[in-house]
């Protein structure tokens, strides 16, 4: 990892945002710039020219430097819409990562359906969502069993950590059916049983760097969630194919029900 783009609200949340951005730029070697855009309203009909610039950055910088354990920061401010912001200093400066921060759970369906939702839609790298977890601990990947699961190796790699990572297949069941097979009729359920069982051997036989843990959900997302807070898991990884390919995933459907209502770190990634 060679920069790192954290994206800062001046809300309570950016302590979050400042903890872990400083901690892996630490742990990786990587230069840490930090954004802040000033977005005007659309009913102010006299746009930003009342606004200052210069003093947003001083008020951004002094409030930064209270929380930040650095020697110098590296801030950028302008006048533009934060996803836009982003994508571009991502370009400009070829950052691997962007940090966000989750303004509250109320807000969390918002937050995640605007800034963070345009920014994986387009910017190309990881985004890490930063709560009031820790940085260190114990990392869970949820997966379907199928090959773009992000690998626990990968990870790790891209962290530099050596935390526990742990793959968790949650085998949906409604009414006695697993969900992939709900086709079948109820004298199949035997086979089923057996179907799964087999695809958890092969994802087992193929990702050996990590413990591999199956349970049975009525809801997924629900059990995603209580398995990684019952379970001390600080950091959940959700992946897709490509990152043009997590708009539907990620908010639309399980993964984006998991961002939604889970107390954990959030990395969302992608895989080849």
């Amino acid at each position: 990892m060679k920069h790192i783009i954290a994206a800062l609200a001046m809300h309570e949340s950016d302590v979050h945002v400042i903890n872990k951005a400083e901690k892996l730029a630490k742990r990786t070697g990587a230069k840490l710039t930090y954004l802040h855009a000033v977005e005007t309203p659309l009913f102010n009909f006299f746009g930003s020219k009342h606004l200052d610039e210069n003093k947003i950055k001083e008020e951004l910088t002094q409030s930064v430097k209270k929380l930040s354990k650095a020697k110098t920061v590296n801030i950028i401010t302008a006048f533009s819409s934060g996803w836009e912001l982003i994508l571009k200093t991502v370009k400009e400066f070829g950052a691997d990562l962007v940090i966000l921060g989750n303004m509250s759970k109320s807000h969390a369906v918002v937050y995640m359906g605007s800034t963070a939702k345009r920014v994986l839609e387009k910017v190309g790298v990881p985004v890490f969502i930063a709560r009031g977890k820790p940085l260190e601990g114990k990392i869970l990947i949820p997966t379907d069993l199928g090959q773009y699961t992000m690998s626990a190796s990968k990870i790790k790699e891209f962290l530099k950590t050596d935390s526990e990572i742990t793959y968790l297949y949650a085998n949906a069941v409604s009414f006695g059916v697993t969900v992939p097979y709900a086709t079948l009729a109820i004298e199949s359920l035997e086979f089923v049983q057996e179907e799964v069982e087999k695809q958890v051997e092969e994802f087992k036989k193929e990702r050996t760097d990590a413990e591999v843990v199956v349970m049975e959900a009525e809801i997924v997302s629900e059990a995603v969630k209580d398995y990684a807070e019952q379970n001390g898991y600080t950091t959940i990884v959700l992946a897709s194919r490509n990152l043009s390919g997590l708009n539907p995933i990620i908010f639309g459907s399980t993964a984006s029900r998991i961002a939604q209502i889970a107390n954990t770190n959030l990395l969302l990634t992608f895989v080849e």
